[in-house]
């Protein structure tokens, strides 16, 4: 399946299914009917997480708590607790309603885990693209936005770049969309402006009906802003930005916005440390350029740095490849390589500490047994 396949929705599906303008699809329809007690259950897609809770769309709004078994799945492996894009199962107890299971997800922007014991979190699901903003006024900061395409590319969804406030750009316009598309490698790059409207009906083509996108950009990307334009009226606050004491944005809210033609956005928090998932796929994605010329090399273990008939540093010499890049690429990769790892390290902790506790208790159990004989 591409990239651009990914999500599909049938069309007899936006007419007939009630949650069709959720984005509900003929995968979420098979996963929700392959659960053993599905007819008792009824779908529903996150809006919100909250902690202990969800709001969720069936299509009308409502709050939902976790059952104990989701909350106890959640104790363990923090990125199973619904967030926001899930499709869920609730079940109807008196005039609440509970999350009895999350449906699989496809598409998941997860942001990685900074302290050696801190966990992944996902911040967004069942994704089928990833708009990322790099403002036209600040840059644009090619290493944020190589990793912004990095974890998008991670997430199995479609990145595509909104270069924005590009009326600010002035004459160096053309100059940033060169920049930006030198580092991004495939993904369509538009020029848009909310305050003028220029780029956005180009832009607004590629939003499909039933899929689900994901704005990604650092906090005065103009993401809210553009997200306004898009939807043709004022659904996100772009008034005075609230700061704590340390000056750092406190907005934490997560949204399902629908837009005018049928697609609809994740409303996230702006990202403001940018980590790259462990694992290759995201980096060498975002470096296929680089990934092209290691194929050429003369050795199949070259290091790329000194090794003879590297065609990798051929490429650097001749002018073909910005070694700033090249450079950049290294540090990804190891950064994708210790994160892998890390996560390997920490799951085989959580493990031995679960086998201890289960010893525990087994010892325990057998000492209460003969103590009752």
């Amino acid at each position: 399946m591409s990239h651009h396949e990914h999500g599909s929705t049938l069309p007899e599906n936006r007419t007939l299914h009630p949650l069709a303008p959720l984005g509900w699809n003929t995968r979420t329809a098979e996963a929700f009917d392959a659960l053993a007690d599905a007819h008792e259950l009824r779908p529903a897609r996150v809006t919100e997480a909250r902690r202990g809770s969800v709001g969720v769309a069936m299509p009308e709004a409502a709050t939902a708590d976790l059952s104990p078994r989701v909350r106890k799945a959640a104790e363990t492996d923090r990125s199973t607790s619904p967030t926001s894009g899930d499709w869920v199962a609730l079940r109807r107890s008196g005039d609440s309603w509970t999350v009895e299971a999350v449906l699989e997800r496809s598409g998941t922007l997860v942001r990685q885990g900074v302290a050696k014991d801190s966990h992944d979190q996902v911040l967004a699901a069942n994704i089928d693209g990833v708009l990322i903003c790099e403002a036209a006024d600040q840059g644009p900061n090619v290493g944020r936005l190589e990793r912004f395409l990095s974890l998008a590319w991670a997430s199995g969804a479609a990145p595509v770049v909104a270069v924005t406030k590009s009326e600010l750009a002035g004459e160096r316009l053309p100059e940033v969309i060169e920049l930006v598309e030198a580092v991004t490698m495939g993904p369509d790059v538009y020029a848009v402006s909310a305050h003028t409207g220029d780029g956005l009906a180009e832009l607004t083509e590629r939003l499909l009906p039933g899929r689900t996108w994901v704005l990604l950009g650092t906090s005065g990307a103009g993401k809210s802003s553009l997200l306004n334009a898009l939807a043709g009226h004022e659904v996100m606050d772009t008034g005075a930005i609230r700061h704590d004491r340390r000056g750092r944005h406190t907005t934490t809210h997560r949204r399902l916005v629908p837009m005018p033609g049928g697609s609809l956005f994740l409303d996230i928090p702006g990202v403001r440390r940018i980590d790259v998932p462990g694992g290759e796929e995201g980096v060498d994605r975002t470096f296929s350029d680089i990934n092209a010329l290691v194929d050429l090399c003369r050795f199949r273990d070259c290091s790329h740095r000194n090794e003879p008939g590297c065609a990798v540093n051929r490429a650097v010499d001749e002018g073909e490849l910005d070694a700033s890049r090249l450079e950049r690429w290294f540090r990804l990769r190891r950064e994708a390589e210790w994160n892998r790892t890390r996560n390997d390290v920490r799951l085989r902790t959580e493990r031995k500490r679960e086998w201890k506790k289960l010893t525990r208790q087994g010892r325990e159990s057998a000492r209460h047994k003969r103590g009752g004989l």
